[in-house]
């Protein structure tokens, strides 16, 4: 099942883990995050979603669809999927583009797969 959500995402270069994350942060699934790590990183990043969808909302620019957090060496994507919310890390170099469509596709099969 897992492999089934990820599996374009970890087809593209620089793609080095990914979660899928209820929004209170419980872990669904991970790839390549070992599951102690997968744990404290759901809940950590459905935060990071809820407080930048909040800050959106109260900018008057809409709802929250997916966010880009570039660091030093790498960057994570977050992503809505339905009730759900898809995480990708990445490192350099990577083509965003190419990571934000696959995304696209895998939220949407989570949100199939899942939907709650």
């Amino acid at each position: 099942m897992a492999r089934r959500i990820f599996d374009e995402l970890v087809k593209i270069d620089g793609v080095i883990g990914g979660l899928l994350v209820s929004k209170d942060g419980l872990v669904v699934q991970s790839l390549m995050i070992e599951e102690e790590d997968a744990d404290v990183l759901g809940a950590m990043a459905a935060n990071t979603f809820d407080n930048i969808a909040r800050t959106t909302e109260r900018l008057g620019i809409g709802r929250l669809n997916d966010s880009i957090i570039g660091a030093k060496e790498g960057t994570l994507l977050v992503r809505e999927a339905g009730e759900l919310v898809l995480v990708v890390i990445c490192q350099q170099p990577v083509n965003i583009g190419e990571v934000r469509l696959a995304m696209s596709r895998a939220a949407r099969n989570a949100d199939r797969e899942f939907g709650l």
